[in-house]
């Protein structure tokens, strides 16, 4: 099974070794304090991506990390935060469209319609299905 604590020292190498390899670059497009904000942004991404990277190697209860453990935590580091809100978007969409169908169909059964309890649940259907399918077409 894959190590499940990351040891500090070779976290720490790691994140020397890349600061070594930007030492070398030129900062000229971005300021001085771009350029060390730049450099703070990859030591945080390197830790989450090893951190990330073993997650998914123990999901898979792999006893190493492979190339492909890495690829799929570096999909989920990169696009996590902008799914997670659609996501999130669609759940209430959902929500909305259920609430409104599940309102719709007892008002069949039962024969009372009001005109506004109509138009509030046909607007909650209209909202529900866009942001069911703003969900599906950003995933």
């Amino acid at each position: 099974m894959v190590n499940q604590t990351t040891n500090p020292t070779d976290l720490t190498r790691i994140i020397q070794d890349a600061e070594m390899e930007i030492r070398d670059l030129d900062p000229s497009p971005f300021s001085h304090q771009g350029f060390s904000v730049l450099k703070e942004k990859i030591s945080e991404y390197i830790a989450q991506l090893i951190s990330e990277s073993i997650r998914v190697a123990k999901r898979h209860q792999a006893d190493t990390v492979s190339v492909a453990h890495v690829e799929r935590a570096n999909e989920y580091i990169v696009s996590s935060s902008s799914r997670r809100i659609f996501r999130h978007l669609g759940t209430v969409g959902g929500i909305f469209l259920g609430a409104s169908l599940s309102n719709i169909l007892s008002m069949t059964t039962t024969g009372q319609f009001s005109s506004v309890g109509t138009l509030i649940s046909v607007g909650f259907g209209i909202v529900g299905a866009f942001l069911v399918a703003l969900h599906i077409a950003k995933d």
